[in-house]
């Protein structure tokens, strides 16, 4: 029996185990009551104990839910105690409670479809359907924290058929089979749910957006409630202090600061890059009549491109490889102005992948590729040929 389908507050029992067993996941037991919620519906699984021992996975099977544990499952009594992580718990079911009064606000105020939703131990999100701004984030938050106040009762039903058709709060009434879990908050909201819930909306204590991110289907909102989001609140208000203890700025002026420090580091990033373009074109050399080599030691992708498209406006029948390397490695760039039908740079690319264990591609005139660095010498020759 599910007990926990019937009270989210139930912490501990003590129940009987119905079978012991091995799998290839480990040892496992079933029981023949449990509080212990096994996941689904976009909620985590429940951390417990079985006479003290950590429940290691659980999983659902035809024949009942299976315990995992450490431990040899013979040596434990017929009578076993069971007990949950209640943090864990209650902070799940305030997640959740408060994932159902965001949802069915957005739904209400800007007729939008829920069409995916998730709970985690750190982060809880659902996704719409459509765009919502600035203003319409701001009133759906407002009156979602609204609700909460109102100390709006959460119940757990399990109708008949006959009392399903009664309910009218719902956006889309689902159909009737054995067993349907409603959770009904008040006069709100009411939907078909598995999860574990608060009692009351009041004890969500609170909610808030902690990230919007749009996308091509809609948007997916990430938000945080009750002790979570206090916890959250208090860490970020520790790092805020720690940045303007660092920085001397004042809260308000940080992101500013930072956007002011970023545009500096890419100014001396893009200094940098202009340097080593011009290391690698001024110390290239021409190994071989038609082709020109050059390294340097640390270097981006881009920089090695660069170079070698003003490497070949200076050799222009030549093939141009501008190369960074590591301890391990040789990341390199090939480049020729006019395609060589006898040696096309992807060609030759794909050839010294199979001779020098390298990995890269291209096309007939440019491409990437790296090789073990101690590679370097036989790759130079092989290049010159």
């Amino acid at each position: 029996m599910e007990k926990y389908a019937l009270d989210s507050y139930l912490t501990e029992i003590e129940t009987t185990i119905t079978k012991r067993g091995k799998d290839e996941t480990g040892n496992f037991v079933c029981l023949k009551e449990t509080i212990i919620y096994p996941g689904g519906g976009g909620q985590p699984a429940d951390s417990a104990w079985i006479e003290n021992n950590a429940i290691l996975k659980v999983q659902k099977t035809n024949e009942g839910i299976r315990y995992y544990l450490g431990i040899e499952v013979e040596e434990l009594p017929d009578s076993v105690s069971v007990k949950i992580d209640w943090d864990k718990r209650f902070d799940l079911m305030q997640q959740h409670t408060g994932q159902h009064i965001l949802a069915r606000v957005c739904e209400d105020l800007f007729q939008v479809r829920i069409t995916k939703e998730q709970i985690t131990v750190t982060d809880s999100f659902f996704e719409i359907d459509d765009q919502l701004n600035a203003l319409q984030l701001k009133t759906a938050i407002t009156r979602s924290n609204e609700i909460i106040r109102q100390h709006k009762n959460i119940s757990i039903l399990f109708p008949t058929e006959e009392e399903l058709a009664k309910e009218t709060l719902f956006t889309t009434p689902p159909k009737y089979f054995d067993n349907l879990r409603l959770i009904k908050i008040s006069d709100f909201d009411i939907i078909g749910c598995g999860g574990t819930h608060v009692n009351n909306t009041a004890e969500v204590q609170a909610l808030a957006l902690t990230q919007v991110k749009e996308h091509k289907k809609g948007t997916t909102l990430h938000f945080a409630c009750g002790n979570r989001l206090l916890h959250q609140f208090e860490t970020n208000q520790k790092q805020l202090a720690a940045l303007t203890l660092q920085t001397k700025v004042p809260v308000d002026a940080l992101a500013l600061a930072f956007q002011e420090q970023e545009q500096t580091i890419k100014y001396y990033q893009t200094q940098v890059a202009l340097y080593q373009v011009n290391e690698l074109v001024s110390n290239a050399k021409e190994l071989s009549t038609h082709f020109v080599y050059s390294e340097i030691t640390d270097t981006e992708p881009k920089t090695l491109q660069t170079a070698a498209l003003q490497l070949a406006d200076i050799y222009p029948e030549a093939l141009i490889c501008t190369a960074t390397s590591d301890e391990d490695n040789l990341r390199y760039h090939l480049y020729q102005k006019k395609a060589d039908t006898r040696h096309q740079v992807g060609q030759l690319i794909r050839l010294v992948n199979q001779e020098l264990a390298g990995r890269g591609g291209g096309s007939p005139t440019k491409g990437d590729g790296n090789i073990p660095y101690l590679q370097k010498d036989t790759f130079l020759r092989y290049l010159q040929q």
